[in-house]
């Protein structure tokens, strides 16, 4: 069996309408003949899936600071690009005219962003092509949400709501009672929606919990405060951790209750006082919080005494946290600085500006400076890219409040509305 390609030449482009059609220009016939000996037959069940392709049919889990444990870790097999040759490159830059105060979310399809002025956004994360927008009048997104599975849960000041993924279309789930607002970053543990709510003229306030799984019915804790409540809620297997005042609350899952202890029952040293600043992290089987005066405590978990241990961490100022394992980062107002868990210093970054830890993976770290974004390499201390974000008219003041770190992307939003997307595949030619 042989295959014949046929070629037409229509006269080098001249028009002669007097010609019959089958006389128009010139034709080449190229036969070719089949190998019997040595066949070469593809197979299409061989050609293998491309990152997009895999990603699309991924069930993808984004949670506020990286994770359940709110250690601003993300999942990733990214690396540095090393050497003079490799470098990051701007894949795509969006300019949206909102204001935004929370963090980037994502699943399978969308880059999802919801703004201070009631917007939620849907960016094709392939493309950066703006798929999708809902408006929500008399409404603000301060806090962020959830994806679980790649199902979309916005938390507003007042409602939490499912967007379908498909046609984008918003359901509300919960709405909070008069004179309530919701108060803190969504969480989720395994079918639970978990987030405060406060009312700030009987300084009522409640954790909730929203079963999925049993048409979204809700359970709660209430309890009383006097002076703040924590906007983050970190998880650590089946409990709940929540700072406010100076206590600590944990919500047992299993048993569906939650006990309130003092961070200062014992009298003397070592008085632990938090504020609405105040960090708390998971790191293995470690639960973090950060003092008013940027020390760092510790409880080694599971600990139903809830007797927290200073770690020998103080700096003078502390802007954001994260880790992996046993490393534990710190963002200050003079750079970042690298400890093991066990509070021993292993590596310190000195700057003139002050860095922001946004998010860690396993090869690198990103760090914000207002407007400037900087990955360093974490199998190479000293290796680093930056990257100005700046506006058309530079005429605005730009700081980056957010960044992702996803499969081989690097997520990056301003307050001001600027998104951009970084890679690490670019090649740089030397002439």
């Amino acid at each position: 069996m042989s295959e014949r390609i046929i070629i037409d030449f229509d006269d080098n482009g001249k028009d002669d309408s007097n010609k019959k059609k089958d006389n128009a220009g010139e034709r080449i016939i190229i036969d070719f003949e089949d190998s019997i000996d040595n066949p070469e037959v593809m197979d299409i069940s061989e050609i293998p899936e491309s990152s997009e392709e895999k990603l699309l049919k991924s069930k993808v889990n984004s949670f506020y600071k990286g994770s359940a444990g709110l250690n601003n870790y993300f999942e990733s097999e990214l690396i540095f690009p090393e050497g003079i040759d490799n470098s990051f490159r701007k894949k795509f830059s969006l300019k949206f005219a909102d204001e935004f105060f929370n963090t980037i979310l994502e699943n399978n399809k969308f880059i999802i962003l919801s703004s201070g002025k009631g917007n939620i956004y849907f960016i094709d994360r392939f493309t950066g092509k703006l798929k999708g927008k809902l408006f929500f009048e008399n409404d603000s997104f301060e806090k962020t949400g959830i994806v679980y599975e790649n199902r979309i849960f916005i938390n507003s000041l007042k409602s939490v709501f499912e967007i379908n993924n498909e046609e984008l279309k918003p359901k509300e789930i919960y709405r909070a009672e008069s004179g309530y607002y919701l108060w803190s970053n969504l969480n989720r543990y395994k079918d639970n929606i978990i987030f405060t709510e406060y009312n700030p003229a009987t300084k009522k306030s409640h954790l909730k919990i929203i079963n999925l799984t049993n048409g979204n019915n809700i359970n709660e804790y209430s309890f009383d405060t006097v002076s703040f409540l924590s906007d983050r809620i970190c998880i650590n297997n089946n409990r709940a951790y929540y700072l406010f005042d100076l206590n600590i609350l944990v919500y047992d899952f299993d048993l569906n209750t939650g006990t309130v202890h003092s961070l200062n029952k014992n009298e003397g040293l070592n008085k632990i006082y938090t504020d609405e600043s105040s960090f708390i992290f998971n790191l293995g089987n470690k639960l973090f919080i950060t003092t008013s005066s940027y020390e760092i405590y510790y409880l080694d978990l599971p600990d139903s005494g809830i007797n927290f241990k200073f770690s020998g961490i103080k700096n003078t100022y502390i802007n954001s946290t994260g880790g992996f394992e046993d490393n534990l980062f710190t963002g200050t107002l003079e750079g970042w600085k690298l400890f093991k868990s066990s509070g021993l210093q292993i590596y310190s970054y000195e700057d003139e500006f002050e860095n922001v830890i946004e998010c860690i993976s396993r090869n690198i770290l990103v760090v914000s400076k207002k407007n400037r974004i900087v990955f360093y390499n974490l199998n190479r201390f000293q290796e680093a890219e930056s990257y100005v974000i700046s506006s058309d008219t530079n005429k605005e003041s730009i700081e980056i409040i957010s960044a992702v770190i996803s499969g081989n992307e690097i997520f990056v939003l301003t307050k001001n509305g600027i998104l951009e997307v970084y890679t690490n595949d670019k090649l740089n030619i030397h002439i």
